[in-house]
């Protein structure tokens, strides 16, 4: 990526990422379990994918000082559609890797280049049985973020910089739960953002990895947001 600043290289919360990728590369992280957590037989049968959980410096200041990228899909799409969502997708043949995965479908969906965005590591795969994908989340940091200002037509309605402390705030936690199409409910961790709810794969992925660096703040676990689906199959939180 671009040549940073010594002194944005040496942002707490880009240090705090960068460590988290060294954990994971020592085998000191502890994967994301539940519905999502890997079985090397299931992940044989699911398709590749791969997320960005892109972080820069904080628009305005907090504890944490970060902000992360994350779309919301379009609703005219298979999976997930109206979903907030980091940015992503599967990984393809012709790319090297997951990392180059991920690079292209960012820059794809929000236009920011692989070459504004220095990778910090990788966290293990896990499973989105929904969808059938064995998705691996790429950690990134970047300098450019006024770079991230395009968006996908058909994949992705607009691009979100959302504050990492506001999503932390306990008012803006809940866990979301969805009636399943089995009768079973899904029950997920989830963060009020400007946008709506993040919830499912992507508030389980955040709330986790926010948790192993240390800057989750208690929050009312017991509190839960219901959600319906609409006519056209969407699905909207009940309190939105």
């Amino acid at each position: 990526m671009d040549a940073a600043d010594p002194a944005l290289a040496a942002d707490p919360a880009r240090t705090a990422l960068a460590a988290l990728g060294a954990r994971v590369a020592a085998g000191a992280f502890r994967p994301l379990g539940g519905a999502h957590a890997y079985d090397p037989a299931v992940a044989r049968t699911y398709r590749p994918a791969a997320v960005l959980l892109l972080l820069a410096p904080a628009a305005r200041p907090g504890p944490v000082g970060a902000d992360v990228f994350l779309v919301q899909r379009s609703p005219r799409l298979r999976h997930h559609p109206g979903q907030i969502a980091l940015p992503g997708g599967r990984v393809e043949a012709d790319d090297a890797d997951v990392v180059a995965g991920a690079l292209r479908e960012t820059h794809e969906e929000i236009g920011l280049a692989p070459e504004h965005v220095e990778v910090l590591g990788q966290l293990p795969p896990v499973l989105v049985p929904i969808s059938r994908y064995v998705v691996t989340p790429v950690l990134g940091w970047t300098t450019r973020p006024h770079l991230a200002t395009k968006v996908a037509p058909g994949e992705v309605l607009h691009t979100i910089r959302a504050s990492v402390d506001a999503l932390l705030d306990p008012a803006a936690r809940a866990a979301v739960t969805v009636p399943g199409r089995t009768g079973v409910t899904f029950r997920s961790a989830g963060f009020r953002s400007p946008a709506g709810w993040i919830w499912g794969f992507t508030g389980n992925l955040l709330d986790h990895v926010f948790t192993e660096l240390g800057w989750t703040r208690p929050w009312d676990t017991a509190r839960e947001v219901p959600v319906r689906y609409d006519a056209r199959g969407l699905v909207t939180a009940q309190d939105d």
